[in-house]
């Protein structure tokens, strides 16, 4: 094993074959490597949108409307060096 990561090395992970069982109905013919990275990218998503959903509890239209003209004004102002 190089310490480089190109993407092309592989692992092995243990499951309950009834974990596996309910997996593979939903990975229908995917291959492994695809329907895991596509879990984890719903996972994601998921989380960023409830994240997304609680700040909007939180914060009503003139906050996010604040937030979202310092957001500009620091992109704008700020650079390096």
């Amino acid at each position: 094993m190089s310490g480089k990561d190109d993407g092309s090395e592989t692992s092995t992970i243990t499951l309950k074959m009834s974990t596996k069982s309910h997996l593979q109905s939903l990975k229908g013919k995917k291959d492994w490597d695809s329907f895991l990275e596509e879990l984890y990218l719903e996972k994601r998503n998921k989380r960023v949108k409830n994240s997304i959903l609680k700040l909007r509890e939180l914060l009503d239209d003139d906050d996010l409307d604040r937030i979202l003209q310092e957001s500009k004004k620091f992109r704008k102002e700020f650079h390096l060096g």
